[in-house]
């Protein structure tokens, strides 16, 4: 996961003295029962960055959709097909061409028009490069291939790719497409003061932030899709799980995030709450830095994986509620899955053999961890630790603060993180972690020539049998040739709430509180 916090107090500080929406709401006491209410959802972590083409953090991911829009839009069910957002309909032009027809009487945020001229700057290098078009951009993972858009009219576009993109409409849908405002754009002035107070056209609108404390946003009564369900929505940052499962059973909030199911009976033997939520379209890994002696070693890296008994530790730390995946892939890619790839095994004597010939002699190898920064984390580590000791892997902790501390060349070390398919295919979920511009290739900590090779060719082919093949490849790299990480298990996202709350989760981190929610939609 892409992670930019540099001065993210200045451009916090910029969005409080913003020109930002008034948000006015009556307190729930004086609020008539048929009036909306303000939702308030309590989250183990603030945002650093709200605009979406520059951050897929999880805090992230959870306030855009609030904010912003795509051009077309996944079901949030386990089909995850595709649907309209701001593009009514669209067509095939060729392999390298997508015609879109907008959808009319849109309004952004500060009420001016959505037109194709949004549509044509949002996806341009202006804004997908990020600041001084460095492209050091969350959007580069999964939207390179997009060469440029072509306007017809108001509201009809022509998105053009660099080669043939079988799956162009996905991407158009995925995280980082979001739309913004071209004019709120260029009124900013500047990319800090942008950052501090984008403009989009979701169903809720930024009003205020206040560093490490909380997001405020109230409801876009213009909005396309409908009348949003919540007069407001209160972000607020509770870093401690059990400080949000007390907010909740207080009454101080009405949702939490990152719900460990250690904490799940506690929940629900309270009255008027419940536990939402269950698998998604996310794989939890061990990230290897392979710049350090131990860990270059293949054989080490593969033993680390071996001597893990994921399926006793999905059974003890998470009720059995989590899936395990077939290498680094999942089965909502549809045709780009590999069915018959092999389970992850478990293997102590193997692993012991691995070790021996990589020549291992009991050296430390460093985990750098987090306190709980995913729901059981500190436990699950514990229990790894002790799987690797049983088959001689020297395996010590090291407590961290934060991100900016494991994502950096020089690590040396193994640290947990997380990776969601923003689209479902391997380009959109392994190639996003492991691609030249990657979450670890970027910062120094693994490279492979064939896999960057491969990875290139995929992107330029359009034939679905074609495609198996490399993807299969693509796998034994990174499972069994060149490791780069240790996948640990898919994940879950689960959440305690009010029961009275009308909300349900989606296949991502992404929280919808909008009216395109299964909950309100009535899908």
């Amino acid at each position: 996961m892409l992670n930019l916090t540099l001065n993210r107090r200045n451009f916090v500080a910029a969005g409080a003295g913003a020109c930002l929406a008034p948000w006015t709401a009556a307190s729930p006491a004086a609020t008539p029962a048929a009036q909306r209410r303000v939702l308030r959802v309590g989250m183990s972590g603030f945002p650093s960055i709200i605009e979406p083409v520059m951050s897929v953090s999880t805090a992230t991911r959870r306030l855009a959709p609030q904010l912003f829009d795509t051009l077309i839009a996944f079901e949030q069910n386990e089909s995850m097909a595709l649907r309209p957002a701001l593009a009514e309909r669209w067509e095939r032009v060729d392999g390298k061409a997508v015609r879109l027809f907008l959808r009319k009487g849109v309004v952004f945020h500060d009420g001016s028009s959505f037109t194709a001229e949004d549509v044509a700057f949002s996806l341009s290098p202006d804004h997908l490069l990020g600041p001084g078009k460095a492209g050091r951009s969350a959007a580069m993972a999964t939207l390179d291939t997009i060469e440029g858009v072509r306007i017809v009219d108001a509201h009809t576009v022509v998105i053009h790719t660099k080669g043939d993109d079988v799956l162009l409409e996905k991407r158009l849908a995925s995280w980082c497409a979001e739309i913004v405002s071209k004019r709120a754009f260029a009124a900013a002035g500047a990319w800090d003061k942008w950052m501090a107070a984008p403009v989009g056209t979701g169903p809720y609108k930024l009003v205020r932030q206040t560093l490490d404390v909380n997001v405020v946003l109230s409801a876009h009564d213009a909005y396309w899709g409908g009348r949003p369900p919540f007069a407001g929505i209160e972000f607020k940052t509770i870093p401690e799980a059990s400080s949000r499962v007390n907010a909740l059973a207080a009454g101080e909030v009405d949702v939490i995030t990152d719900l460990a199911p250690d904490a799940f009976a506690d929940v629900t033997r309270r009255a008027g709450l419940e536990v939402a939520g269950g698998a998604v379209q996310n794989i939890r890994y061990l990230a290897i830095d392979q710049n350090d002696p131990v860990l270059s070693k293949v054989g080490v890296r593969r033993a680390l994986s071996l001597a893990l008994d994921r399926k006793t530790m999905i059974e003890a730390l998470w009720q059995n509620r989590l899936y395990l995946p077939n290498g680094f892939q999942l089965p909502s890619y549809g045709e780009g899955y590999i069915k018959d790839y092999p389970m992850l095994a478990h293997d102590p004597a193997l692993a012991r053999k691995l070790l021996k010939e990589a020549g291992y002699n009991g050296e430390v190898i460093t985990y750098k961890l987090l306190n709980d920064y995913y729901p059981n984390q500190v436990i699950g580590a514990q229990t790894m630790v002790e799987m690797w000791k049983a088959v001689g892997l020297n395996v010590k902790i090291q407590m961290m603060e934060n991100f900016s501390q494991l994502q950096v060349k020089g690590s040396r070390a193994i640290f947990d993180s997380s990776s969601t398919a923003i689209f479902p295919d391997h380009l959109a979920h392994a190639w996003r972690e492991f691609s030249p511009k990657g979450t670890l290739p970027q910062v120094g900590l693994w490279k492979n020539d064939e896999y960057f090779g491969l990875g290139a060719k995929l992107k330029g082919t359009a034939d679905v049998q074609a495609r198996r093949p490399i993807i299969r490849r693509m796998l034994d790299i990174l499972t069994q040739d060149d490791p780069p990480c240790v996948v640990l298990h898919g994940s879950g996202q689960f959440y305690g709430k009010r029961r009275e709350v009308a909300w349900a989760p989606g296949q991502t981190l992404d929280l919808n509180f909008g009216p395109f929610n299964r909950a309100y939609a009535g899908r």
